[in-house]
């Protein structure tokens, strides 16, 4: 009889995955085989490993009924297009260039120090990249070549109170602050092919600090010799910002940052 035992547990297994029908043959399994154990058989291996998979395949099968029942939870199973839910498939958001980080919008970012984060995601073509820091005044990302020598291909931008925005695609032969030129101003182009500057000021005491957004997307490869050809894995950076919109003015904290593009 152990053998029977054997075969409804094996059965169990499977059927749990069918709502109310899958219960009749675990429970069939479990009683029968806990009857057949009473009257203690010699040979009683078979049926114990029956017992136990009837024991599983009841506990799968009250469980997915269920769920089934109060659908708390779409259909693990379900493979056609909208899983059971009305809501839309969790997936990336798509960048835009609106002064806004949205969850999901970048691949990677990274937080420095003295509240300055970067964001950041790449395909074949593009690179797409966010800067946030406290701040009501400019931000910037200077890419560079090493760290202690070289041309610094520097993005700055800021935004006012008014709500008006600019943004700056800048080179320097050296490291040092100030130097920048603009690449129109050096034979080169304006590189960013989308941008946006958003200030964010709070409007009573309960809300966080202002702080400014920086978002652009540009060429991996400008094709100017003003900017700093970016390559997949890691590519230096510098960032900074200041408490005021003259770009000119030293920045209040500055650090090195490393983007790893695939």
């Amino acid at each position: 009889m152990g053998g029977e035992i054997l075969v409804l547990g094996i059965i169990a297994m499977g059927t749990w995955l069918i709502p109310f029908f899958g219960l009749p043959i675990p429970i069939i399994g479990l009683v029968w085989g806990i009857m057949i154990l009473r009257r203690r058989p010699v040979k009683k291996a078979m049926t114990i490993s029956g017992v136990v998979l009837s024991s599983i395949g009841l506990f799968l099968a009250v469980s997915y009924t269920i769920i089934s029942v109060i659908g708390s939870t779409p259909d693990i199973f379900n493979t056609s297009p909208g899983g059971g839910s009305d809501l839309p498939p969790a997936g990336p958001v798509d960048w835009k260039a609106d002064g806004k980080i949205e969850p999901s919008e970048y691949e990677n970012s990274q937080f420095y120090s003295s509240g300055f984060t970067v964001y950041w995601k790449n395909d074949t073509q593009f690179v797409y990249i966010g800067l946030q820091s406290s701040t009501e005044g400019w931000l910037s990302l200077s890419f560079i070549d090493n760290l202690r020598s070289g041309g610094m291909d520097t993005i700055i931008g800021f935004a006012d109170t008014a709500g008006q925005s600019s943004i700056f695609d800048l080179w320097s032969p050296t490291h040092i602050e100030g130097s920048a030129k603009n690449d129109t101003e050096l034979g080169g182009q304006f590189s960013l092919i989308d941008w946006a500057v958003l200030q964010a000021l709070p409007v009573d005491e309960e809300e966080v600090e202002a702080y400014t957004v920086v978002e652009f997307r540009r060429r991996l490869n400008t094709g100017d010799a003003n900017d700093i050809q970016l390559l997949p894995g890691p590519n230096l950076f510098i960032w900074a910002y200041s408490n005021s919109d003259d770009i000119k003015t030293s920045s209040a904290f500055r650090g090195y940052g490393v983007i790893e593009l695939k």
